[in-house]
């Protein structure tokens, strides 16, 4: 599998303590992961080393064909080079309606005064329905934002970030106050994105992890325990000891 992204040896102090501890991490194109471990374990420090928040203290980032250096990129840069995050409490105009929320989020670079009132092209309304459709909204499009679910807000905020065309999507405990249905639509649709994008999923729901049927890293005080599938990782007496409990 060609490598997307190569976390290369990174670390990172903040007053002396190590959140990220001489850490490598690869992710290939269309692959799925799921990063796991305990609160403290360093899992936000590392999405935030990825999308250029925080700069490693030494290490490299290294993206796409060209092993591009995110060291030396800001986060606008690194998020047009085709990283997208979603964070864990969804953020989306709930004074709009879900397609106009991604017609919003679609044209980021231009007016926003002026884009609700421009014309379309028939390629950019295509691709909108289809992320409505790949994101299970598309039968609600015409609902407003404040007026749908947690969990369909978390699926919003997923299709917004799809309008920017990510090549790596990172997204941060997304089954987080949903229902139990939610959750398995989730799973559905995390699996559906990886087939054209490369996702990495941060989770504590071990539940949903499994369903996601897919590689899974556990992080511990910055550095990586275990990786695996999740019952090679549930099975280490470490991962049991510091996140599992016995």
């Amino acid at each position: 599998m060609r490598t997307l992204l190569e976390v290369d040896n990174v670390s990172v102090s903040f007053d002396g303590f190590k959140a990220v501890d001489n850490l490598s991490f690869t992710i290939g194109y269309n692959e799925l992961q799921a990063i796991i471990g305990p609160n403290g374990a360093g899992k936000t420090t590392f999405m935030d080393i990825i999308t250029g928040q925080t700069k490693p203290d030494s290490g490299n980032i290294l993206w796409g064909e060209k092993s591009t250096n995110l060291n030396k990129k800001n986060e606008t840069e690194i998020a047009l080079l085709g990283i997208g995050r979603k964070f864990q409490k969804p953020t989306v105009f709930e004074n709009k309606t879900l397609i106009e929320n991604l017609i919003l989020s679609q044209k980021k670079n231009r007016n926003p005064f002026n884009v609700l009132f421009q014309r379309n092209s028939e390629h950019e309304i295509n691709s909108i329905i289809k992320i409505l459709k790949d994101i299970n909204l598309f039968n609600i499009k015409e609902k407003r934002a404040g007026e749908i679910s947690h969990g369909q807000k978390q699926w919003l905020e997923i299709g917004m970030l799809l309008t920017q065309n990510p090549k790596l999507l990172l997204v941060d405990e997304p089954a987080a106050g949903m229902t139990p249905n939610e959750r398995n639509q989730t799973v559905q649709i995390l699996k559906k994105l990886s087939k054209s994008s490369s996702i990495i999923v941060v989770e504590h729901d071990m539940e949903f992890v499994r369903n996601l049927n897919c590689r899974v890293t556990v992080l511990n005080e910055g550095s990586i325990l275990s990786s695996g599938s999740i019952d090679f990782v549930s099975q280490n007496d470490e991962v049991i000891e510091v996140y599992l409990g016995r």
